[in-house]
């Protein structure tokens, strides 16, 4: 029987992933900080990647499953086949102008410079 390389957050994501998948079905085991988690099951690799990354590896077959966020599998357009919502990892997204800034909302910025913003994040 071949390995399966399963792919999770590390950052914000990752002590909300430890504790879904211990309360689900398996020991998490990680040692110091390193990149490398050890489940119950020595068949599964589990390796920590950043969230984004996650969807393209997955796609390119790198790795047989993975959990990201959903912002990221749209950002990314990766041909990844979504299979459960974990319904954890909420985003909050904020806009921030330094003191110095007579702005006291987006809309009063965007109409003085009449710019548009980009962002990583997919709407």
């Amino acid at each position: 029987m071949s390995n399966i390389k399963f792919a999770i957050p590390k950052g914000s994501l990752e002590d909300a992933t430890f504790k879904i998948l211990e309360k689900s079905w398996t020991k998490v085991t990680r040692k110091n900080r390193t990149y490398r988690v050890y489940l119950d099951d020595p068949s599964i690799l589990v390796k920590m990647l950043r969230p984004q990354e996650i969807p393209t590896l997955v796609s390119e077959g790198l790795y047989d499953v993975g959990i990201t966020g959903k912002d990221w599998v749209g950002e990314t357009n990766s041909d990844v086949e979504p299979i459960l919502d974990l319904e954890y990892g909420k985003i909050r997204l904020v806009i921030a102008f330094p003191d110095k800034y007579s702005y006291k909302n987006l809309d009063a910025m965007i109409a003085d410079y009449g710019k548009r913003k980009n962002t990583s994040y997919f709407f």
